[in-house]
C-alpha cells in the first residue's frame, strides 16, 4: 500500500507517558481512527462497543466469545488488530510547559500543551488477509475533512490534510466490513485460535447512547484578516489591563504555535458559548436544569451522577459508593461518570488562502438520553443561525477574534437527514450522505 502524507493544520495531541505530547504516538492515532470507525459503523446499523467500558469485547457466554465489528478490525482481548499503522515525522509545536489561556471573565483557563505539527508519513500494513485498506482510509478521510484526529479535539487539536490517498468508495467500506465479519471467516479463526474449546461470533446489540454519524453535525466558518498579527487580539491571547492578565503575545511558546500555521481560538469561542451570551443557545432559565445541561454539553472532569448529571460526593455510610444530593440516593461507582466528554469540538483557526482563515465546529448531539429541558433541534437551529449571522443571538466576532478580522461567515453545515444541511438537505440515504462527506462537498 502507498505511503500517505498528512499535513498537520492544527497541532495533533497523541499523548506521552508523562501526559505531554512532544512525540508522535501511533497508538493515539489508532484510537482516534477507531472512534471514527465506531461512529460510522453505528450509522450503518452495525454494533460497536465502547472499548473503555465494562461492556467491552469479548462478551463471553459459556464457550462462545462475541466480538463487535470494531473489535474485529482494531483488536480486543484475544483478538489482535487486523493492521499495523506506521507513522513518522512531525515535531513538537513548542518547548516548555502548557499554556493556560484565560479568556475574559475566567479565573480558570484552558491548558494547551505543545502537540505535534509538520508533516507525517503514514503507511498501513495489513496483518490479516481479509483486511481492506478502506477500513482505515474511510474514517481517516472523514476525520481529516470534517473533524480531527488524535485527542483533545474539543480544544482545537487535530485538523489535518491528507495527500496522495487512494480513491475510496463507501460501498467498498461496507463490503470490507462484511468480509471481515463474515461468520465463515470467524469460524475458521475460532478453529485457529481455540480449536474446539471456544467459538467466535459477531456481537449484535443496540448502539444507542454512543457516537453515531447520523447524529453528528459538521460546520466550517471562514473569515478574512487585515493584518498578519491579528492573532494578538484574540481573547485569551491578548493582554488585559483591567485584570492584569499578561496574555501571550510575547510568549515564545505562543509565537512558535503561530509560526506552525494555526491560532488557538477555541478557548475564546467556548468561553463565550458556555459562560457568556452564547449560553442563550442552550439555557432554559431553570438553574438546576441548566447546570446539568452545561456538564452534559461541554463536559466535566468531576464525578457525575448518571441519572441527573449532578456532581456527587462520597457516601459516608458506604465508602465504596457515592451520594447524589439531587437524587438523594446512594450510587454504585458504575452508576456515575468520572468524566463526561464535550459534545462540541471547536478547532484552532488555520489559513486556507491569502488572508483567508477557517475553523471547524463539529460534534455529536444524540437524539436520546438528553438532559431534562434540552431541546436538541432548537439548539442546533440556533447554533447554525448564530454562525451565519441570522439568529437573535449575535456572536461578537471582533471581541473574540479581534477587530482585524472581518466577513465571518458559515461556509458549510453538514448533518444527516436534516433541513439544516447546506449541501444535501434532508438526505436520508446514509450511504449517499457518507459518500458526500468523503468527497468533502461544501456546496
Amino acid at each position: 500500500m502507498p505511503n500517505i502524507l498528512i499535513k498537520v493544520k492544527t497541532p495533533i495531541w497523541t499523548g506521552d507517558i508523562d501526559q505531554t505530547s512532544d512525540l508522535l504516538q501511533s497508538t493515539g492515532i489508532v484510537g482516534s481512527i477507531r472512534w471514527w470507525t465506531e461512529a460510522i459503523l453505528r450509522s450503518i446499523n452495525k454494533y460497536a462497543c465502547d472499548p473503555t467500558s465494562d461492556e467491552k469485547c469479548p462478551e463471553e457466554v459459556k464457550n462462545e466469545k462475541y466480538y463487535c465489528s470494531a473489535c474485529l478490525i482494531f483488536g480486543a482481548t484475544g483478538m489482535r488488530r487486523a493492521f499495523r499503522l506506521n507513522m513518522n515525522g512531525g515535531k513538537r509545536t513548542f518547548a516548555g510547559r502548557a499554556i493556560n489561556i484565560k479568556p475574559s471573565g475566567r479565573n480558570r483557563g484552558w491548558y494547551l500543551g505543545s502537540g505535534i505539527v509538520g508533516e507525517i508519513d503514514l503507511s498501513i500494513i495489513p496483518l490479516n488477509k481479509d483486511f481492506d485498506e478502506s477500513l482505515v482510509f474511510v474514517p481517516l478521510i472523514l476525520a481529516s475533512k470534517w473533524g480531527g484526529i488524535g485527542a483533545r479535539t474539543q480544544h482545537g487539536y487535530g485538523v489535518v490534510e491528507m495527500e496522495n490517498y487512494p480513491k475510496i468508495d463507501f460501498n467498498g467500506f461496507e463490503e470490507a466490513v462484511r468480509k471481515i465479519t463474515d461468520q465463515e471467516r470467524l469460524s475458521k479463526l475460532s478453529e485457529l485460535l481455540y480449536g474446539s474449546k471456544s467459538k467466535i461470533l459477531l456481537r449484535h446489540e443496540n448502539s444507542n447512547g454512543f457516537p453515531n454519524l447520523r447524529e453528528m453535525f459538521f460546520a466550517k466558518v471562514q473569515f478574512e484578516v487585515t493584518d498578519t498579527d491579528w492573532w494578538k487580539k484574540v481573547d485569551g491571547i491578548a493582554p488585559r489591563s483591567q485584570d492584569n492578565y499578561r496574555g501571550y503575545t510575547n510568549d515564545q511558546r505562543m509565537i512558535d504555535w503561530i509560526k506552525s500555521g494555526s491560532v488557538p481560538i477555541s478557548p475564546a469561542i467556548k468561553n463565550w458559548l458556555r459562560y457568556k451570551n452564547g449560553a442563550r443557545l442552550w439555557k432554559t432559565g431553570n438553574q438546576n436544569q441548566d447546570r446539568r445541561i452545561e456538564n452534559w454539553l461541554f463536559g466535566t472532569t468531576e464525578r457525575i451522577c448518571s441519572r441527573c448529571y449532578e456532581k456527587v460526593r462520597k457516601d459516608r455510610n458506604n465508602p465504596k459508593n457515592f451520594w447524589c444530593p439531587n437524587c438523594s440516593i446512594s450510587l454504585r461507582k458504575e452508576e456515575t461518570f468520572e468524566r463526561i466528554a464535550s459534545k462540541i469540538n471547536i478547532s484552532c483557526a488555520y489559513m486556507i488562502g491569502d488572508n483567508l482563515w477557517e475553523f471547524r465546529i463539529w460534534g455529536w448531539i444524540p437524539r436520546e438520553g438528553l438532559p431534562s429541558g434540552f431541546d436538541r433541534d432548537g439548539f442546533l437551529n440556533s447554533l447554525k443561525k448564530m454562525l451565519n449571522g441570522s439568529g437573535s443571538v449575535k456572536i461578537p466576532w471582533n471581541e473574540l477574534l479581534g477587530d482585524q478580522t472581518k466577513d465571518h461567515k458559515l461556509k458549510v453545515w453538514r448533518e444527516f437527514d436534516s433541513s439544516r444541511d447546506t449541501v444535501k438537505p434532508n438526505e436520508s440515504n446514509i450511504n449517499d450522505y457518507l459518500q458526500s462527506l468523503l468527497r468533502g462537498e461544501v456546496e
